[in-house]
């Protein structure tokens, strides 16, 4: 198909227009590599000029990713989470209307090194559960995580852990247990070799690294987790309400 060079619309813009139409279309799918400048050139009947134009203004706009040495991506939709919210990967994939799953890499229970005991509030001979998965959405690797839970107030945790299964729904439903409070640190680290297959990106990939301890209604520290996300598949979002008070008039 070639581009109208009689239109008044520039030929780059046309191509971008293509472009952008191809992606929505499914031709081009995020995280896939975009085909050369020259086959571009071949298709379309343009210039080399006119599709490097057209492909670094994409890129510009954020439709397409350019990597050193690799070529041109089409670039991942990013996953938007409220980054202050206590509730769980299950439930908040749900919402957004994605489908969440999980991969468990081990489940073991453990003695809990010095710091679980300061956290957890735990006598060196008390076990946690030591929990470590891989979260997708719609089949693609979304989060590692780590997780420790104190196994004093959720006996045999352990044998209840599916990779179907909320778990937060099991400590609802299991132990009557709701996290109603979270806090969170955010950092940023880079992939080592272990995570880039897992989340089949570059070593040294951007990471966000989330650490979370939650509290239960009773106010006890009951799930610590170390959460690793990448960068450019994920924008977390903050919300933050003024409580206004309002002073009632006196009738005279």
């Amino acid at each position: 198909m070639k581009l109208n060079d009689a239109s008044f619309t520039p030929l780059y813009s046309q191509l971008k227009q293509v472009i952008k139409e191809e992606i929505i279309r499914g031709t081009y799918l995020p995280g896939q590599q975009l085909p050369s400048e020259s086959v571009f050139c071949e298709k379309y009947g343009v210039s080399r000029i006119t599709a490097r134009r057209a492909i670094t203004d994409l890129v510009k706009e954020g439709v397409l990713q350019s990597l050193q040495g690799k070529g041109t991506f089409v670039k991942e939709a990013k996953v938007r989470r409220e980054l202050i919210s206590v509730g769980g990967f299950t439930e908040s994939t749900m919402e957004s209307g994605k489908t969440p799953s999980s991969h468990i890499l081990s489940n073991t229970v453990i003695s809990p090194d010095e710091h679980l005991i300061s956290v957890f509030k735990l006598d060196p001979d008390d076990e946690l559960l030591n929990l470590h998965r891989l979260l997708l959405i719609d089949n693609e690797p979304f989060i590692i995580e780590t997780s420790y839970y104190p196994l004093k107030f959720l006996p045999k945790l352990e044998q209840f852990i599916g990779e179907k299964t909320s778990t937060y729904k099991i400590l609802k439903e299991k132990y009557n247990i709701e996290i109603t409070r979270s806090e969170k640190t955010m950092d940023v680290v880079t992939a080592t070799d272990y995570e880039a297959k897992l989340f089949r990106c570059d070593v040294s990939t951007p990471l966000y690294l989330i650490e979370k301890t939650a509290f239960d209604q009773y106010k006890r520290p009951i799930h610590l987790s170390k959460s690793l996300f990448v960068t450019s598949k994920v924008t977390f979002t903050f919300t933050v309400e003024n409580e206004v008070k309002t002073t009632k008039k006196e009738d005279n």
